[in-house]
């Protein structure tokens, strides 16, 4: 059988954390900025886990655990 392969996708979006949570990161920070607040923007950097019922098909997408 062979190899699955990552969904490059899936790799730029999303983080599998070393106890196994699934972390994504916010959209709308790369432009048009100049009407959103500071700490909108600063908002938007953090990520933050996904729901659990997400996990296992990103994990699919994401065969070697990246």
């Amino acid at each position: 059988m062979p190899k699955m392969k990552t969904k490059k996708s899936a790799t730029r979006r999303v983080k599998i954390t070393g106890t196994g949570k699934v972390m994504a990161f916010k959209s709308g920070k790369r432009h048009q900025n100049t009407g959103k607040s500071g700490d909108t923007i600063r908002g938007k950097g953090k990520g933050f886990v996904l729901a659990k019922s997400e996990w296992a098909r990103m994990k699919l997408a994401l065969p070697k655990g990246k």
